[in-house]
């Protein structure tokens, strides 16, 4: 790609913590044996302590030509720690790219050469994503972007077959140009309201809806703890948030005639995340954020109206993004065996494929 010539590359990596230093520091310390291409690190600590906040002050000290550090006082979760570095940043000018990095990795030292060669703005490619692979296992794949299924909701990108509708938020490569084209056509970079989880595919799709395409950069390896800062994949909190904004997005994103197609399977997929954690004890949980997507629909078909009047992706075009598959086989096996008593399962194993 001729625009990015070494000399003249202009980018921003943004990392933020809460409440994990220690592994915030590892991470630095993978970003900082990186040889090319010169970039900064916008640093944030968000709301973890005067423990955390005084350990990457200190460590941000090292390198003040490199880091740039913020303590916040308050958890404003992934989406405001990222907003509030975005509207100080991009009006300024001085970065064509912004890479958005978990503080919970460990990268290989050519990851960002690797990204940047997937950009290619006369294709309206200006958001990237890694190749993320398990931190305790490294041949086991963490994802490889974001992948949207015809139930509605989106899942971590497992393989290169699955269509790709955009960069995971734990390792994203955007220009410049896209966020603030995003943020001057629907307002906002991300969405505010959904503070963290399932709003990387809200970007996503609001970035695909103006026309632009996301590329995969299948050298550009980071290694990857995974939901450390908020409990773990299987915590009430990602629960609550993973699916409350999942719905947000088709509320907000999502194209009226995906819906319609789909509503059967959107219908069926909630009636057994319903199901499931009734079982698992977390029916509270479950019933608050279907109550929270309610008192939000409101607001999230507001924001529709403004994107869509600007949308210019094509209806064909968009269905080459979202896959044919009802959701990921491998999730589906997992929620599989917690519904059906193990007792039927051994008797069942000869006859169900998932």
């Amino acid at each position: 790609m001729s625009e990015n010539n070494d000399s003249l590359i202009t980018l921003a990596v943004l990392v933020v913590n809460f409440r994990r230093a220690v592994d915030t520091v590892e991470c630095l310390d993978s970003l900082l044996r990186i040889q090319e291409p010169r970039f900064d690190i916008f640093l944030v600590d968000n709301g973890s302590g005067e423990e955390d906040a005084a350990l990457l002050n200190e460590y941000a000290a090292r390198y003040p030509e490199w880091i740039t550090f913020f303590a916040d006082s308050q958890n404003r979760g992934f989406t405001g720690a990222h907003n509030r570095l975005f509207a100080d940043i991009l009006p300024k000018r001085s970065y064509e790219y912004l890479l958005l990095l978990n503080n919970d990795t460990s990268v290989e030292p050519d990851f960002l050469m690797q990204m940047l060669k997937r950009i290619d703005r006369s294709q309206r490619i200006e958001m990237v994503a890694a190749r993320m692979m398990k931190y305790d296992n490294r041949t086991c794949i963490d994802n490889l972007g974001i992948t949207f299924y015809k139930c509605g909701l989106a899942s971590n990108r497992k393989s290169i077959e699955d269509p790709l509708l955009g960069p995971c938020g734990g390792c994203a490569l955007y220009t410049a140009d896209l966020l603030q084209h995003i943020y001057q056509a629907t307002g906002e970079y991300f969405d505010d309201q959904f503070f963290c989880y399932a709003e990387d595919t809200d970007l996503a799709w609001r970035s695909v809806l103006l026309g632009y395409r996301a590329a995969y950069a299948g050298d550009a390896v980071v290694y990857h703890k995974g939901s450390i800062a908020s409990g773990g994949p299987n915590s009430d909190f990602v629960l609550y948030h993973g699916i409350r904004n999942s719905l947000f997005v088709l509320i907000k994103d999502v194209p009226l005639y995906f819906l319609l197609k789909n509503l059967g399977w959107i219908i069926l997929l909630h009636s057994a995340i319903f199901l499931r954690y009734m079982i698992k004890g977390k029916l509270m949980i479950v019933l608050n954020l279907y109550k929270d997507f309610i008192m939000g629909i409101s607001r999230m078909r507001k924001k529709r109206q403004l994107l869509h009047q600007k949308k210019l992706t094509k209806i064909k075009e968009i269905n080459q993004l979202v896959s044919k598959n009802f959701y990921d086989h491998q999730y589906l096996k997992s929620a599989l065996k917690e519904l059906i008593p193990a007792h039927l399962r051994i008797y069942f194993s000869g006859g169900i494929k998932t």
